[in-house]
């Protein structure tokens, strides 16, 4: 590690010593360095230099001596007043999270020798800032303030420092009072020093405020410390919330300097939704209500020229309509005459001391938002319908009014792409009955708009291949949206019953879904709005929707063929339209889960996902590809760009790599906002660096990358034992399965349920394996006394990690503490005989739990081979394949096994220092144990040798290839999914090519595994 503050010392050859991390030379450097110093000469930037490099190098000597060395610099009279002292202290101090109290003087003694030293006083509270040391970062703010009184920087710099002392726990409670009400007392000074309107005009070239004439504007661009941007009033909104001060805050939006209406707040819509959210928290639901109702009123095209608000149509937002909403759903408890809400409503509304929350969304609605062409106000007006207090929990009895709203909705916005998202939250709860009349109702209203559009004679047969397309681009979308809604509805909540009339209704769906998938192919080349075949097309989730249905098919039915033939499907959207996100995200999924890795990690970086959404998304590729294909694959590409998009190591390395210097990026992008004085955005970047360093995904990357290190010798990226200690109690669930397309019904199991590689892995899954880890790290270190209690203390037992870890995960966790136990024995063994033989006999004991445990093991792949087919995929009666199961239990036990000979190797080289146990007494049970990990590999070697090669076998490619699409001479039921394949595939070669594409990235993954059983990787 480098010391970080230090590239600035007076010394270059210092510098250079310390970045290379060569402290003995640095050492030396340093002591002639103060040898040849004057007697004049302050030489206290070296003592603190030497001081730093001290504590650097491993003797405990040299850290007593760099303590007094620290401790007489503390202590000096006359003070210490050298700034680069001071600053090599403070670099000192961040990296040994030692912080001294005494350093807080050290820069006040400093900053009064400096007084006119302005980049000292921002160094001083930078460094306060970087360590979240709120109580010194205000002295060093009032420091900076006190020297330089006419600057507008140190001003709010107080201001946010006693605003963040306020609200933090290492602030005594007396304090934190203290801080706050500062806080609060400097931003009320700044809004009261404002000028008024008439004396100050708005610089519409810049975000900031001029002033116009007069001695008021020579006294504005004197005094500096008022507000000038929204961003400044968002801040003060924050500090007086923080104080309870809403009252306050609420005033300082409507004030004239600096409100709404005022030339600093006007048109920011993020002022808007903060009054709006002042006046729902202080439940000033009237108020709220005027102010709502006025922004609808005033997005109306007839009022956008007189607006009174000047934001035109962008007050028709949908945060305006729930604001409205709530406002309903509260006021609707209290006697208030609705001519004193709104006068306009008075002519929709029942009596006046009761309120509905229908009257007054049909009224906004109808009167105030273009009656039913207004796509929020619908949507509000049905939230208000059957949402009133008053009725909420009579909802089923109005169910049939339920479904002729929904139904007046699809009617209005079918043919937009939107529809089903709208609709979704609505139509969930319907009864059997109501569902069967929505769709109902809703297919013959699509028939007649198909008869109306393309005439009488032209209505679709589903039946006949050969009818012409002639289907446009709205009417294509109106399918696809009634198609999603009987997904939901219906095919969704089945559960792979043996119910002949539901199975087959699935597979009637997934035929309509390829049939209209087939006729929007075929179309767009003729049709008008059909748009250019590299974006998304208006047909491509009718094959998406024929995709998941098929993957219900598989999975949850267990027609395993199904899942070959959703392949098949999302290969061909996917060339088809290459930017549909959805279609690459489940493909990318569905090859994981099939087991074809390069297949998964190809299709991936076609997502492009690249910094900020490494968070989020990488977890699609990266949830247990340690365990499914932990290596670079092993064919030959055309071009060196196509083996790196078909890396699954390289995409988890690259996003590793984007953790690994997120700390980096947001400090920046923290000290920036800090620098351009924009302290709402800071508060938020803020809250976004602790939500990045707390999130899930960094660890599971870590965790992942530390297994993949003890597979292929990749090049070490993770320090367990830091990343041990770093572990917070909790993470946060930062992955995004938005991307996975979630048309199911609440009660359904959802797509990513289906498709995820065992279960949804969690913060006790995280636990789990970074536990293996630090065991691993316990056998390969000579130092192995680095504490493991941290981690090991959130394990209990097992069952703890069934809700996330597969069962071969668990049992690894469980022979993890086997071996944790035996080497803790070595660790705290004493010199005490009667303890020595106890010690012992645990050892023995140990092993042979671990040699039990191993057995269990072995039996659980006795059966991988190819007639008993327990492990593998079973496509056909005949026909086997490995899926991300066999690879998962394959690498797990493997690692498994490299764990017991590791430990085996710590106990045995242990042994022969301390003599614990004699020899005689553990040679058969180790020699059974590395048995029992050769015959593991023995056996994962015999299966993974004949599964490739029934692969190879052509009749084994001819039975898979006529799952996907039927035989040639098998022509006469179209009803069949297999029939509507080859129609859309036109000839049987496309479904070759994506089978032999699929064999190959079996077989190339078998061959990793194959390497692995036949060489052991050196400990």
């Amino acid at each position: 590690m480098a010391l970080r503050g230090l590239e600035e010392l007076p010394d270059l050859q210092i510098n250079d010593a310390i970045a290379q991390q060569d402290w003995r030379h640095a050492l030396q450097l340093i002591e002639k360095r103060e040898k040849r110093a004057k007697k004049d000469q302050s030489v206290d930037w070296l003592k603190a230099c030497k001081a730093s490099v001290l504590f650097l190098l491993p003797e405990s000597a040299k850290h007593r001596q760099g303590r007094s060395l620290l401790d007489s610099l503390y202590e000096k009279k006359p003070p210490v007043v050298d700034i680069n002292a001071a600053m090599t202290i403070q670099a000192f101090a961040e990296q040994r999270k030692d912080f001294d109290p005494r350093i807080d003087e050290l820069w006040m003694q400093v900053a009064n020798a400096h007084p006119n030293d302005e980049g000292m006083h921002k160094h001083w509270f930078s460094a306060k800032f970087c360590t979240k040391d709120w109580q010194g970062a205000r002295k060093a703010a009032m420091a900076y303030m006190k020297h330089f009184p006419s600057k507008r920087e140190p001003f709010f710099w107080v201001i946010f420092a006693n605003f963040m002392a306020s609200k933090s726990l290492k602030s005594a409670e007396q304090e934190m009072k203290l801080c706050g009400t500062m806080a609060y007392r400097m931003c009320a000074k700044a809004a009261e020093g404002v000028p008024l309107e008439a004396d100050k005009v708005r610089d519409t070239s810049r975000s900031s405020v001029s002033y116009g004439h007069g001695a008021e504007r020579e006294k504005a661009l004197n005094n500096s410390r008022i507000l000038c941007t929204p961003g400044e009033i968002a801040f003060l909104l924050d500090v007086y919330e923080s104080q309870g001060k809403r009252e306050e805050a609420l005033a300082i939006l409507e004030s004239d300097r600096t409100g709404l209406s005022s030339s600093i707040g006007k048109h920011s819509w993020d002022l808007i939704l903060r009054k709006i959210q002042l006046s729902e928290s202080m439940g000033r639901w009237l108020e709220q209500f005027r102010y709502s109702f006025g922004l609808l009123e005033d997005a109306l095209p007839s009022n956008r020229r007189d607006s009174v608000h000047g934001l035109g149509e962008t007050g028709n937002s949908w945060s305006v309509w729930v604001a409205v909403l709530k406002v309903a759903a509260n006021l609707r408890q209290c006697k208030v005459k609705v001519e004193d809400w709104y006068p306009k409503l008075a002519m929709a509304t029942g009596p006046k001391h009761r309120v509905r929350l229908s009257h007054i969304t049909a009224t906004v609605c109808t009167q105030y938002s273009e009656s039913s062409k207004d796509r929020d106000g619908m949507s509000a007006r049905m939230l208000g319908d059957f949402s009133d207090a008053s009725t909420i929990e009579s909802i089923k009895e109005n169910e049939a009014d339920l479904v002729e709203a929904c139904l007046t909705y699809f009617k209005v916005y079918g043919k937009k792409q939107f529809c089903y998202n709208d609709l979704e939250i609505f139509v969930q709860g319907f009864n059997p009955v109501s569902t069967q009349s929505f769709l109902q109702e809703a297919k013959l209203w699509c028939l007649g708009e198909q008869r109306s559009f393309f005439g009488q004679d032209q209505v679709r047969d589903l039946d006949d291949p050969d009818m012409e397309p002639m289907y446009d681009a709205a009417y294509l979308i109106m399918q696809v949206n009634l198609l999603k809604l009987e997904y939901h509805l219906v095919h969704s909540r089945w559960e792979g019953s043996a119910n002949t009339e539901d199975a087959i209704g699935i597979e009637k769906f997934i035929v309509q879904c390829i049939e209209i998938y087939i006729s929007a192919v075929w179309s767009y080349p003729v049709a008008e709005n059909a748009g250019p075949p590299t974006e998304r097309l208006p047909g491509d989730d009718a094959g998406l929707l024929a995709a998941i249905g098929l993957i219900r098919l598989g999975l949850i039915g267990n027609r395993q063929h199904a899942l070959l033939q959703a392949v098949a499907i999302l290969q061909h959207l996917t060339q088809k339209s290459p930017f549909n996100y959805e279609a690459l995200v489940t493909l990318t999924v569905l090859y994981t889960r099939i087991g074809a890795g390069w297949l998964a990690a190809e299709c991936y970086s076609r997502l492009s996902i690249k910094n900020i959404q490494f968070p989020t998304l990488s977890w699609l590729l990266c949830t247990r590809i340690s365990t499914i294909h932990p290596h670079s694959p092993l064919i030959n590409f055309k071009t060196p760009s196509e083996k790196v998009d078909a890396d699954a190591i390289q995409h988890l390395s690259r996003a590793l790599d984007y953790h690994l210097h997120l700390c980096e990026t947001d400090q920046q992008e923290i000290y920036d906002f800090l620098e351009a004085g924009q302290y709402a955005n800071l508060l938020q970047a803020m809250g976004n660096s602790v939500y990045n360093q707390l999130g899930f995904t960094r660890y599971m990357l870590l965790v992942e990358w530390a297994r993949l290190e003890r597979f292929s010798g990749a090049p070490s990226k993770v320090d367990i034992r830091s990343l041990s200690d770093r572990l917070p109690l909790e993470t946060i669930d930062n992955r995004d399965r938005s991307p996975i397309p979630h048309w199911e019904a609440p009660d359904a199991v959802s797509l990513e349920e289906m498709l995820l590689p065992g279960k949804w892995p969690s913060h006790k899954w995280l636990s789990g394996q970074l536990f293996v880890a630090v065991i691993f790290e316990a056998t390969t270190k000579t130092n192995t006394s680095f504490d493991r209690d941290d981690v090991s203390r959130g394990l209990t037992a097992s069952n703890d990690l069934e809700d996330s870890s597969t069962p071969v995960e668990n049992r690894q966790v469980d022979l993890a503490k086997e071996c944790d136990s035996l080497i803790r024995i070595y660790e705290e063994t004493g010199s005490d005989a009667k303890t020595k033989i106890h010690d012992a006999s645990a050892v023995v004991q140990g092993l042979g739990n671990i040699r039990q445990r191993q057995e269990e093991t072995n039996e659980t792949i006795a059966t991988m081979s190819l007639g008993d087919g327990c492990h593998l995929w079973k496509i056909t009666e005949s026909a086997n394949a490995p899926d991300w199961e066999f690879f998962h239990i394959a690498y797990v036990g493997l690692d498994s096994c490299r764990l017991i000979e590791r430990t085996i190797d710590f106990i045995e080289a242990q042994n022969r220092k301390v003599r614990l146990i004699k020899p005689e007494d553990a040679t058969e049970q180790i020699r059974r144990i590395r048995k029992l990990c050769d015959e593991y590999r023995m056996t994962l070697n015999s299966a993974s040798f004949e599964l490739s090669e029934s692969l190879s076998d052509k009749r084994h490619q001819e039975e898979l290839l006529y799952t996907i699409i039927n035989r040639p001479g098998d022509m006469e039921d179209t009803h069949r999914i297999a029939y509507w394949l080859r129609h859309l595939f036109v000839d049987e070669q496309y479904a070759r090519g994506i089978l032999a594409r699929l064999q190959l990235a079996w077989k190339e993954a078998l061959a990793n595994v194959d390497s692995l059983t036949r060489v052991k990787v050196p400990a």
